[in-house]
């Protein structure tokens, strides 16, 4: 009955482990696509700019 138990929880904490690491990199992945969008929307309004600049 003690094996059973020890591989229990070996296997839990191998799924937490897992649960932990996938929910680290959908953050990471969140975050750099939201720092993506906001490098786009910069770039995009200095083009604007520029474009508007360069008409006069």
């Amino acid at each position: 009955m003690k094996k059973y138990t020890v591989i229990s929880i070996l296997v839990f904490i191998a799924i937490v482990v897992a649960v932990l690491t996938f929910a680290i990199g959908l953050i990471k992945i969140m975050i750099g696509t939201v720092f993506l969008v906001i490098m786009a929307i910069a770039l995009l309004a200095l083009w604007i700019m520029w474009k508007v600049n360069d008409d006069d």
